[in-house]
């Protein structure tokens, strides 16, 4: 299988990952919407895991811990053997404040790799306040989407809250560098 063509293998496989789908039929010479060829490409949404082509069908599989998938040989390895750490984007959406006593609501990010189509899945994202004092922590779902209401009763002051939040994602060491990102929160 040509470069170019293993090259869109990997989108198609990837696109349909996004989306949740961990199995599809191939479809087309090429696979485009799964596998053309036996083998194991890579998820370029997420380094830690790759996609096995076995009779068309492609589903995915995890590196064990601590370990990204190389394409060159087709295995896990360490990160520091594949490549450098991916750097990785954090945005976060307005948040709303439901009175000192009810908390922030809607507190949201997204934590995705850079140049990559989807978003990290199942990593932490904690937010804080940009004076940072905690006010809750989230996974990242299928999209690499994190969303959190902070706990009742803020002890916080009003314009610390005020000034906006910040979502972090602390990253993984030697697989994904950390990012943050900023956003309002307004008075309901």
């Amino acid at each position: 299988m040509s470069r170019i063509h293993r090259g869109i293998a990997a989108t198609a496989a990837g696109a349909l990952l996004a989306l949740g789908l961990a199995a599809a039929p191939a479809v087309g010479a090429a696979g485009v919407g799964g596998c053309g060829a036996e083998g194991r490409l890579p998820r370029p949404q997420d380094h830690r895991f790759y996609v096995q082509c076995a009779a068309g069908i492609a589903t995915v599989h995890a590196c064990p811990t601590g370990q990204v998938f190389s394409p060159g040989p087709q295995i896990c390895d360490t990160p520091d053997r594949v490549r450098p750490a991916a750097a990785t984007v954090a945005g976060a959406g307005p948040a709303k404040l439901n009175g000192l006593l009810f908390g922030v609501k809607n507190l949201n990010a997204t934590v995705r790799i850079v140049d990559a189509p989807a978003g990290l899945d199942g990593v932490p994202v904690t937010f804080t306040t940009i004076g940072g004092r905690q006010l809750c922590t989230a996974v990242t779902d299928q999209f690499g989407a994190a969303r959190c209401d902070s706990p009742p009763r803020l002890t916080v002051p009003l314009d610390e809250i005020l000034r906006g939040y910040r979502a972090t994602y602390a990253g993984i060491g030697g697989i994904y560098l950390a990012s943050s990102a900023t956003a309002p929160v307004h008075l309901l």
